[in-house]
């Protein structure tokens, strides 16, 4: 999904209070797959276990992916 869509959508969180912004380029370049567990995940839909699941990969690989495109991590509280 491109940049622009995914912004119209509500996300769990609050671009202005991030550190760094999301790579947005970066996450575009995704597979199929790996974006939209990504997608799924910054609109809180999904835990990141799911959103792993979704991927097709281990929490850990999509973790990584997570961090890479600079998406905050969720708390158990968010």
């Amino acid at each position: 999904m491109a940049y622009e869509a995914l912004k119209m959508r509500k996300l769990w969180f609050s671009e202005d209070d991030l550190l760094e912004p999301i790579d947005w380029k970066y996450i575009d370049a995704l597979p199929k797959k790996v974006r939209l567990g990504l997608e799924l995940y910054m609109e809180g839909r999904v835990s990141l276990g799911k959103a792993a699941e979704v991927s097709g990969l281990t929490v850990r690989e999509f973790d990584e992916y997570r961090a890479r495109a600079r998406v905050p991590i969720r708390g158990p509280n968010d």
